[in-house]
């Protein structure tokens, strides 16, 4: 809970901000209050079990491309009202003085309403904290008809008996050495490889369909770009909601997620061949939409890898206690590969077409390296994630 409503003073702080300390002071606390990522996937762990995981694990995806839909397009459309709108939102003064207050309102208002929502239906569900609950009640129990008229420890002699033995659950905070077990390891390397390598695509994806055609790119416009992306996303809300628990039942998680990843072999190889084809007919022609089809509909395929890396880390888990630290992990290595994804993959698309490395094509090269050494870690992963050793 502590997460939206942190965020929810830290978008107001970042809209009234004047100065770039204050901007960044406050980013930095969206960061700190964005790590309820990691709790958000424990909790639905928690409240799972193995006939639904897979269905609550698809929804993630579902979420994310939400937010990453809605967001730019409140931001787009409520940035530098007073501009946009003068005769309404130009004459209120706090709007003139803050451009970028309303925006920033919009979604702290939004995350304060998950806030509520949370503190009101949110129950608690870690192992740890409910069994410390129960041990307290044992102790101290509520008079009843069912209640010990005397302590468990005492003579039962002409007294009732505790009626049910609470299991007491491993409190201990797992050391690192607990974590780092080839069956935990082998799902963290792997999702490193996912995070890493949906972020390159995905950054490369907006660079490459608006960069000019002689440049090595499409030249679509914002417009395209957007109804193209907003297509996919409502399709892929639609196949991680009816399609993936059905993959998941019918194969398994290990051939789903090899199967996911091999996709990116498909994404990535697919820019050099529209940068070919594009300026081969100096436009976006029928070859080059059909493979940008191709291209996307296998970007469907690659949120099943997201699902299946999921269910791997939730049952790679030492000990149930022992969730929230697995979870902080493989959150701290979605950060670490999502954080230099975009630095690195911009860094190569810009130098490959400056310095023409490999026909421009350089960029597409070191990724579809980077995929391969995925594809073979993937390999490792047990047949069950269960069973994992």
């Amino acid at each position: 809970l502590l997460g939206p409503l942190g965020l929810t003073f830290s978008l107001i702080g970042f809209g009234w901000s004047k100065t770039f300390l204050s901007l960044l002071i406050f980013r930095c606390a969206q960061g700190v209050f964005n790590g309820n990522i990691g709790v958000v996937k424990t909790v639905m762990a928690e409240i799972s079990d193995s006939s639904n995981l897979v269905q609550i694990m698809a929804f993630s995806p579902v979420s994310w491309n939400s937010g990453s839909t809605l967001g730019p397009i409140i931001g787009g459309l409520l940035a530098e009202p007073a501009k946009q709108w003068p005769d309404t939102f130009g004459k209120i003064r706090i709007l003139r003085e803050y451009p970028y207050l309303l925006p920033c309102a919009t979604v702290a208002l939004l995350s304060f309403v998950f806030f509520l929502i949370g503190l009101v239906g949110l129950k608690e569900s870690s192992p740890v904290i409910l069994a410390r609950n129960r041990r307290a009640k044992r102790i101290s129990p509520e008079p009843s008809s069912d209640t010990a008229l005397i302590s468990g420890a005492a003579p039962t002699y002409g007294a009732i008996a505790p009626s049910v033995e609470v299991s007491d659950v491993d409190e201990d905070i797992p050391s690192l050495r607990e974590l780092l077990v080839p069956r935990l390891v082998i799902p963290l390397i792997n999702y490193g490889f996912f995070c890493f390598s949906q972020t390159a695509y995905q950054v490369l994806l907006p660079l490459m369909y608006s960069t000019s055609i002689p440049n090595g790119g499409l030249g679509l416009s914002p417009y395209q770009i957007g109804v193209t992306r907003g297509i996919w996303g409502v399709t892929n809300s639609c196949f991680q909601i009816f399609v993936v628990p059905r993959v998941f039942r019918r194969f398994g998680a290990r051939k789903t997620y090899i199967f996911a990843f091999s996709n990116f072999i498909v994404c990535i190889g697919a820019y050099p061949l529209l940068s070919f084809f594009a300026q081969r007919a100096n436009k976006v022609d029928g070859i080059v939409w059909a493979l940008v089809v191709i291209q996307l509909a296998s970007n469907l395929a690659i949120g099943m890898a997201y699902a299946a890396s999921q269910i791997y880390i939730v049952h790679s888990s030492p000990r149930p206690a022992a969730l929230s630290s697995t979870n902080a992990v493989a959150q701290m290595i979605s950060t670490i590969t999502r954080a230099l994804a975009p630095f690195i993959a911009s860094a190569l698309f810009a130098v490959s077409l400056e310095w023409n490395l490999a026909g421009g094509y350089m960029v597409y090269i070191v990724l579809l390296g980077v995929v391969a050494a995925g594809m073979g870690s993937s390999f490792l992963l047990a047949e069950d994630p269960k069973k994992a050793q």
